[in-house]
């Protein structure tokens, strides 16, 4: 049996400046669209592809016609008019994902003119600007509006998210992208969205879980889905979970989906 999966790559084929764009793609079967994916995208090298769609063997079966064929059609949506009308525009994704209002990449990570400090799990800082998180966050707004301890120390302790999902926490804030896109590495991404309240993030996230759904890891993202309200990845997994033990050869494999989803159900 195939088990490669399908991906989809965009490549700028000549240098430019920096090119926001959104893409939509859609899974086409018996003349019906079944499924959207849209997310934003930002050309930027010709000498890099950018990888905008992936899915593995266990989720292609469900796309499959009846006639065996696979219809894929991608839209690609530019902004070359003024970059107010691209931002505003809405997305017509299933997930909701929204692009940020602002565009700091200049000043991510940057210690010029950092008034505030990140403090990791690890202890390590990271530079930040307040007005930046407090566009994007209404826990950051309230900390540095209110007579806090975060507003007298010029600090932030986040004992509870590592380095690394501070970090990249913080490269969506100010540049709208997410660079790890590893499932273990974006659940902890979820929890630092859903306790800053950055929705944008949260809403990211659930589009790539639910991206990502196999056999192997479809009870965690239910999981994942249900601990963080994401109503609609929830939803995926549930009507992944039941497609693939109906569709399961193998009773031991059907047998521990079964009880696994039946622990989950009972809590």
């Amino acid at each position: 049996m195939w088990k490669e999966s399908v991906n989809l790559v965009l490549h700028c084929i000549e240098v430019v400046e920096t090119l926001p764009c959104q893409y939509k793609i859609s899974m086409i079967k018996d003349d019906r669209i079944i499924e959207t994916f849209t997310d934003d995208a930002h050309s930027t090298d010709r000498k890099v592809t950018q990888p905008i769609f992936n899915i593995i063997p266990e989720q292609f079966k469900r796309f499959i016609s009846s006639a065996g064929t696979v219809i894929i059609r991608c839209e690609l949506t530019l902004a070359i008019g003024a970059r107010k009308d691209f931002l505003s525009d809405e997305s017509i994704d299933t997930y909701a994902v929204s692009v940020p209002k602002y565009h700091f990449d200049g000043i991510y990570l940057d210690k010029n003119l950092s008034d505030v400090k990140l403090k990791s799990s690890c202890g390590k800082e990271i530079p930040a600007h307040r007005i930046v998180l407090a566009a994007a966050s209404p826990v950051f707004k309230a900390m540095f509006n209110h007579d806090m301890l975060e507003n007298k120390t010029q600090s932030v302790d986040m004992n509870d998210i590592s380095y690394e999902t501070a970090v990249e926490m913080l490269r969506y804030i100010y540049t709208g992208a997410v660079k790890n896109r590893e499932i273990p590495f974006i659940i902890d991404l979820s929890a630092a969205a859903d306790k800053y309240q950055l929705e944008g993030l949260k809403n990211k996230c659930e589009q790539i879980l639910g991206s990502k759904l196999s056999a192997e890891n479809a009870i965690v993202i239910l999981k994942v889905a249900d601990k963080y309200s994401m109503k609609n990845l929830k939803q995926k997994a549930v009507d992944f979970i039941k497609c693939d033990i109906r569709e399961s050869s193998d009773p031991d494999k059907a047998g521990t989906m079964i009880l696994s989803m039946a622990e989950f159900l009972s809590k």
